[in-house]
């Protein structure tokens, strides 16, 4: 389902798509330009759909929904990347033992408890697939995320995000990563770049109502968010314009936060979103162990 793109665009970028965007703007904090990394990715050319899957531990309807998104994710592969996010005191929070059950992992984060305040999260299960209206609405039940995703996947890419130069030190227990941003065609719109850090296959507690013994001790929660690198709406990243076969690259460094139980299990999801509409224009995930 890629974009076929004539050979003379690729030569086009082939000679400038390692420029950097004339004066970028520099994130204060958390990133900055470079221009050391030379790792070659190839590109992407269509959209990629992200499926942020909003969840807890304690919603009983929850495991249902993410069925669903990891259908998805079976059935497209490397064009959808789901993100779980817990929110909610109600569905999230931990609570004291129940009945022998011990719902006392806290999988919230700070980013997502923003999400849910923006977004207006009222109930769970719930979702929104690359934060764009669909019949009128960013939030989504799981019936529709099907739906909403085959809009997006497949269309014509206006840039696409790469993870490059990728590396993990377990003594410092520290990722660097370089994030570029190359435009495929003219970008218009300032749009932040924003960099999740995510945990698959933990073990869990999770209340599942189709089960005669709702509560589980040992489900597999899947593809949990865990943390920010850059904060929950991230930096900017274009601001203004970005000419056809320019790039931006975003430098960070980030030690990952003591929830993470796995390293070998996380990956990093970014994405660049239109500062104004906060619709996701393009994502890309990048396993610690490919």
């Amino acid at each position: 389902m890629k974009l076929l793109i004539p050979l003379s665009f690729f030569a086009l970028l082939a000679l400038v798509g390692c420029d950097i965007v004339k004066d970028p703007v520099i994130p204060s904090g958390s990133g900055q330009i470079d221009t050391t990394c030379t790792e070659v990715i190839p590109l992407f050319t269509t959209r990629r759909a992200l499926l942020e899957d909003f969840s807890g531990f304690r919603c009983n309807n929850c495991p249902a929904a993410s069925e669903v998104a990891q259908g998805l994710l079976d059935t497209y592969n490397e064009e959808v990347v789901v993100v779980g996010i817990h929110v909610l005191a109600s569905f999230a929070a931990p609570v004291p033992p129940l009945d022998d059950a011990f719902f006392d992992t806290d999988f919230r984060t700070d980013a997502g408890n923003t999400y849910a305040q923006d977004l207006q999260i009222s109930f769970l299960p719930v979702g929104a697939v690359s934060r764009k209206d669909y019949s009128g609405s960013q939030l989504l039940s799981d019936g529709a995320w099907g739906a909403a995703v085959s809009e997006i996947i497949g269309q014509p890419a206006d840039m696409d995000v790469q993870l490059a130069c990728f590396s993990y030190n377990a003594t410092t227990n520290t990722v660097n990563v370089t994030a570029r941003v190359i435009a495929l065609n003219d970008v218009v719109g300032d749009h932040n770049l924003v960099i999740y850090l995510t945990e698959d296959h933990i073990i869990d507690w999770q209340i599942d109502a189709r089960e005669d013994e709702p509560n589980i001790p040992d489900y597999e929660h899947r593809h949990v968010l865990r943390g920010n690198l850059n904060g929950a709406y991230g930096d900017p990243v274009i601001t203004g314009t970005l000419a056809a076969g320019d790039t931006t690259s975003l430098s960070f460094a980030y030690t990952l936060p003591p929830n993470v139980l796995q390293p070998n299990n996380c990956a990093l999801v970014a994405y660049v979103a239109n500062s104004a509409t906060k619709e996701v224009m393009q994502v890309v995930e990048r396993k610690f162990v490919q």
